[in-house]
C-alpha cells in the first residue's frame, strides 16, 4: 500500500513538472514572438561603424535594422518595395537586408512616387507575425557633383544662376557662404556667413550610364542669387546623398583649367590636330598663348557652356620660343597648363636616330603628310605601320630608336617638369597616333597587337621583363585568341578613335623595370632604347594601318 501511494505521488509530481515546463515554454515562445515590433535605428554592416546609426543609405547597400520584437519578420518594405528577408539573418533585435540597386529594379522616390494604392514613401516597414513597425529612412541617389555654374557678370540679387552637374537630386538646402572652397577644404567644414537661396529643378535626366553598370542623373538647377554682404565665397548644395560646393563670385574671376587628363586632350599635337581645353570661367577669352605663338579670338572657339575651348593646331612654337605651357587669357585673369615642352620629347622622327630594321624584320615606313591621303596633316616626318592582310607574325614590322649614337641614351625631363616623387603610374610614354581604321578591336578574334620594349642604361637590349604586351588572358593560346587588358592604341581614357590624330599613352608602370618606382628612381635607371613591334600570334588575318609621331614622356597627376 505504501508503495502504491508513493507511486501515485510520483506520478502526480511528474505531471505537475510537465505542466510547469509547458507553461514556461509557452511563456518563452510568447516573449520572443510577441510584443509590438519597434525599429530604433539602422546601421551598416561595417564593424568600424557599428555604433553609428543612419537615416539614409544608397541603393545597393547592405543595412542592419535594429529594434525590439523583430523576430518572425514576414516582409520588409523599403520605399514601399518588398526586399528579401533571410530568416537566418533575423533575430528579435535585428534584421540584415540588402537594398536592391536601381539596375536590379529598385525605384528611388526622387524619380518614382509609386501609385495612389502603393505610394513609395521614404521609410522602412517591417511586417512580423505579431505586428508592424515603421521607420523614416531615405534611399539616396548616387553622390552629387557640380560640373559648372553659369550666369552673366556682374551678378546681382535676383539674377538666375544655372547650375549643371550629376545627381543633383533631393536638394535639402542651397546657400552661398563667404568661405572659399580652399578655406572649406582647410577647415574641414563649411562655416562663414551663410545666405540661403531658392533653387528650382530645370532638367533631371535619369538614365543608365555608358558602361551600363549604374544609373546617373544629368542635372540642371536654377538658383536665384540672394542679397549678399560679400563678393566671393562658395555655392553649396546639400543633397540627401551628400554636400557639394564650387567657387562663387559676383564679379568675373580668373579662369581655371581642370587638373589631370581632363584639362587638355593632348600636350604635343601635330599640325591639323584639334586641341581641347576644359575648365571654368572661360569668359571674355582674349587670347591663347603658347611659346612664341598667340591665338586671337577668331582662331579658337569657346563653347556656350564657357567650360571648353577648342582650336585646330596650325601654328607650332619654335624650340627657342617655347616656354612649355599654354595660357588662357580672359578678362578675369590667366590660367596655364603644360604644353609643347620640347624637353619631354624623345623623338619626332625628324632629326633623331631611328633604326627601323634593328635586329631584322620588316621595315617601318617613314613619311610626310601630302594633304591628299591619310593622315592628311602632320609635322615633318612620322612613321607609318602599314601591314595589309597580316597573318601569324611573331617578329613583325617595328621601329627601334635611340636619341644619339654617341651618348646612346635619352635625356629625360628635369624635376621641374616631372616631379621627383611622381609615381610610375603617373608618368606615361605618349605619342600622337593617327589610326586609319586598323583592325585592332574591330575584326573578331584578330589577335594582332603592339609589343613595347624599353632598355634601361644598364639593361640588356633583349630583356623580356622590360616589355609590355597588351593581351591579358588567352582564350585559346594555340589559336592565338586572347582577351586584351586595354584597347590597342588606347588614349588615356581607354579609347582608340579612328580617322584623326590623338594622344596614345602607355603608363611606365607597365614595364617591370619602372613599376613601383618614383621618377627620381626612373631617371637614375635611365632610358637607352625603345622598340615598338607589331605581333600577331593568331591565325586570323587583319590589316594594321596607323601613323605615329612626337614620342615623349608626360606627367599626368592622379586626381582621385
Amino acid at each position: 500500500m505504501k508503495h502504491s501511494i508513493k507511486y501515485i505521488w510520483s506520478l502526480a509530481l511528474l505531471a505537475l513538472m510537465s505542466v510547469s515546463q509547458f507553461a514556461l515554454t509557452s511563456c518563452s515562445d510568447s516573449d520572443s514572438a510577441g510584443g509590438q515590433p519597434e525599429i530604433t535605428g539602422v546601421r551598416v554592416t561595417d564593424p568600424e561603424k557599428a555604433d553609428s546609426l543612419f537615416t539614409k543609405a544608397s541603393a545597393g547597400s547592405k543595412i542592419v535594422i535594429i529594434g525590439k520584437n523583430l523576430s518572425n519578420a514576414q516582409y520588409v518594405y523599403i520605399n514601399g518595395q518588398s526586399v528579401g528577408v533571410n530568416s537566418t539573418l533575423n533575430t528579435d533585435h535585428s534584421i540584415i537586408v540588402n537594398i536592391p540597386s536601381e539596375i536590379n529594379g529598385f525605384q528611388l522616390t526622387a524619380f518614382n512616387k509609386g501609385t495612389a494604392d502603393n505610394p513609395y514613401l521614404d521609410e522602412i516597414k517591417v511586417v512580423t507575425s505579431h505586428g508592424t513597425a515603421v521607420y523614416a529612412f531615405k534611399v539616396t541617389a548616387p553622390y552629387p557633383s557640380i560640373t559648372r555654374s553659369q550666369c552673366r557678370y556682374p551678378r546681382s540679387a535676383g539674377d538666375i544662376l544655372a547650375i549643371y552637374g550629376k545627381n543633383l537630386v533631393d536638394v535639402e538646402r542651397a546657400y552661398i557662404t563667404s568661405m572659399t572652397p580652399e578655406e572649406i577644404a582647410e577647415a574641414g567644414e563649411i562655416g562663414g556667413t551663410k545666405v540661403d537661396a531658392s533653387v528650382e529643378t530645370i532638367v533631371m535626366d535619369h538614365h543608365l550610364n555608358n558602361s551600363k553598370t549604374a544609373y546617373e542623373t544629368d542635372s540642371e538647377l536654377a538658383l536665384t542669387i540672394p542679397t549678399l554682404s560679400f563678393d566671393t565665397g562658395s555655392l553649396v548644395l546639400e543633397c540627401s546623398a551628400g554636400t557639394v560646393y564650387v567657387p562663387f563670385s559676383l564679379y568675373l574671376q580668373a579662369p581655371t583649367i581642370v587638373e589631370g587628363a581632363d584639362g587638355l586632350n593632348t600636350d604635343m599635337p601635330v599640325l591639323g590636330e584639334t586641341v581641347t581645353i576644359r575648365g571654368t570661367e572661360f569668359i571674355q577669352v582674349d587670347a591663347i598663348k603658347y611659346g612664341d605663338v598667340t591665338l586671337t579670338p577668331d582662331e579658337f572657339t569657346v563653347a556656350e557652356t564657357e567650360d571648353e575651348i577648342s582650336f585646330v593646331f596650325t601654328k607650332k612654337p619654335s624650340k627657342e620660343g617655347s616656354d612649355g605651357k599654354l595660357t588662357v587669357v580672359t578678362g578675369g585673369g590667366e590660367a596655364s597648363v603644360p604644353f609643347f615642352d620640347y624637353t619631354t620629347l624623345l623623338t619626332d622622327f625628324d632629326d633623331t636616330v631611328v633604326s627601323e630594321d634593328w635586329g631584322g624584320g620588316p621595315k617601318i615606313i617613314k613619311e610626310q603628310a601630302d594633304g591628299e591621303n591619310p593622315p592628311f596633316t602632320g609635322d615633318g616626318t612620322f612613321v607609318h605601320w602599314l601591314i595589309e592582310n597580316e597573318g601569324t607574325q611573331w617578329w613583325g614590322t617595328q621601329v627601334n630608336f635611340i636619341h644619339d649614337w654617341g651618348d646612346d641614351k635619352f635625356y629625360l625631363p628635369d624635376f621641374d617638369v616631372i616631379p621627383a616623387d611622381a609615381t610610375s603610374d603617373e608618368i606615361y610614354l605618349a605619342m600622337e597616333v593617327y589610326n586609319n581604321n586598323s583592325d585592332y578591336d574591330k575584326v573578331e578574334n584578330y589577335a594582332g597587337y603592339l609589343r613595347y620594349m624599353v632598355q634601361t642604361l644598364s639593361g640588356g637590349e633583349i630583356d623580356w621583363n622590360n616589355q609590355y604586351d597588351s593581351p591579358d588572358n588567352w582564350i585559346d593560346y594555340e589559336a592565338g585568341i586572347a582577351n586584351f587588358k586595354e584597347k590597342r592604341l588606347a588614349d588615356i581614357y581607354g579609347d582608340n578613335p579612328t580617322g584623326k590624330w590623338y594622344r596614345h599613352v602607355m603608363s611606365l608602370s607597365h614595364w617591370s623595370c619602372y613599376a613601383g618606382k618614383t621618377y627620381s628612381e626612373i631617371k637614375d635607371l635611365g632610358l637607352k632604347r625603345i622598340r615598338i613591334m607589331q605581333i600577331n600570334p593568331g591565325s586570323n588575318k587583319g590589316t594594321v594601318d596607323f601613323c605615329m609621331d612626337n614620342v615623349r614622356l608626360i606627367y599626368v597627376k592622379k586626381t582621385n
